[in-house]
């Protein structure tokens, strides 16, 4: 089907520009590669088309956004640092509420509450890209593995599985986290480089270094009990796909296992993992955001939307405002991603897509009968 058969608003030249980009900055990079990818990018052009249609789906995107833009350059617009205490200069901050000195009101050490949601947003992004980055593909790869062999891998890497399925992910998360910041705070003294990196990450300042084991922590405990759930769903797609006739044309042509499973069958099942890591994102976020409030996570003075609502608990009802925003802000960020993933796993399903794109056809030929009709009746 051709571009010029859809009916394309105000969003589908957004999305048309973003991947025109995006093909763009890969041409550059790999000469030829547009000529020889034109149907994907058809494919993708037609995906956007049909993400745009869908309001849930526009709605989660715009959220998601709006947050990832935070997340990056929050703690840039920041009308104050993290550590600035103006307690210290004027006691009346001291939980002050929203519109007497800052705009969200102030915390118990007289921060400024909107900075410091602001640079949760970096802390709270940060987490939820490193533990999708290490516990996803962990998954995937043994899924990939015990579902293409089978037998006696299989049973092994699926009895591993259910051992760590056995128990709440919450409950071994904080075991993990609980255990492990003395070792990950030998290993930070060990090498300042990677210290100073993660400083960076965090936009934290040099002062913090003695904290981050805490933040280390939660991600990694996080990511250990993130794995299962990916290998589970990439093993149940890799058993069908593994029979399929592509499958065993790669076999007879003498290509090896890995590149079997990595080129062939992967990009055939990653339309559900896809669906499943976008979900997880806003998961991932309402997990970290529980164990800072269990106190396992950030400590003072690093913000974290989760360590300000326990912080705000302390002195509720009274400073309400301490407990609605930062909660109102972790409300909004899961939903924008929760939106997303459902409506992802609509577009994702090439049914559910065709039928989208196929209503869309028919506005437009609907549109173009409306004006031959009125240019008749006009004659």
């Amino acid at each position: 089907m051709s571009q010029d058969e859809y009916y394309r608003g105000i969003l589908d030249r957004i999305s048309d520009a973003f991947i025109g980009l995006f093909v763009y900055l890969i041409s550059t990079i790999r000469k030829g590669w547009r000529e020889k990818n034109r149907s994907r990018i058809a494919e993708w052009k037609l995906m956007f088309y049909a993400l745009n249609r869908s309001p849930p789906g526009v709605i989660g995107l715009f959220l998601v956004t709006i947050f990832v833009f935070l997340g990056i350059f929050g703690p840039l617009i920041a009308p104050y640092k993290y550590n600035y205490f103006p307690i210290f200069e004027n006691s009346k901050t001291y939980l002050s509420p929203p519109g007497e000195f800052f705009v969200l009101g102030a915390d118990h050490f007289g921060r400024d509450l909107l900075s410091l949601l602001l640079q949760g947003a970096r802390t709270s992004l940060v987490i939820s890209i490193i533990v999708i980055l290490l516990g996803v593909p962990a998954g995937i790869i043994l899924g990939l593995i015990a579902g293409y062999f089978g037998g006696k891998i299989d049973e092994l890497i699926m009895r591993i599985t259910d051992m760590f399925l056995a128990f709440p992910p919450l409950i071994l998360a904080i075991a993990f986290a609980a255990v492990l910041p003395d070792r990950i705070s030998y290993l930070i003294n060990t090498y300042p480089p990677l210290q100073q990196f993660l400083l960076w990450l965090f936009a934290l300042e040099r002062t913090e270094g003695g904290n981050l084991s805490r933040l280390l922590a939660v991600m990694i405990a996080m990511a250990v009990v993130w794995w299962p759930g990916y290998a589970r769903i990439t093993r149940g797609s890799t058993l069908t796909e593994r029979e399929a006739l592509y499958v065993e044309s790669a076999r007879a042509i003498g290509l090896p296992s890995s590149k079997i499973m990595l080129r062939h069958i992967l990009p055939n099942i990653i339309g559900p993992i896809l669906v499943y890591v976008t979900l997880d994102f806003g998961t991932v976020v309402l997990t970290e955001a529980g164990l800072s409030f269990l106190g396992l996570g950030a400590t003072p003075p690093i913000a974290d939307w989760g360590r300000i609502v326990y912080d705000g608990t302390q002195f509720f009802p009274n400073a309400w405002w301490l407990i609605i925003f930062p909660g109102f802000i972790v409300f909004l960020d899961v939903l924008g991603w929760n939106l997303l993933g459902d409506a992802l796993r609509d577009v994702l399903d090439p049914k559910l897509r065709r039928s989208i794109e196929f209503k869309v056809k028919k506005v437009k030929k609907s549109k173009t009968k409306d004006m031959e009709i009125k240019e008749v009746e006009h004659e």
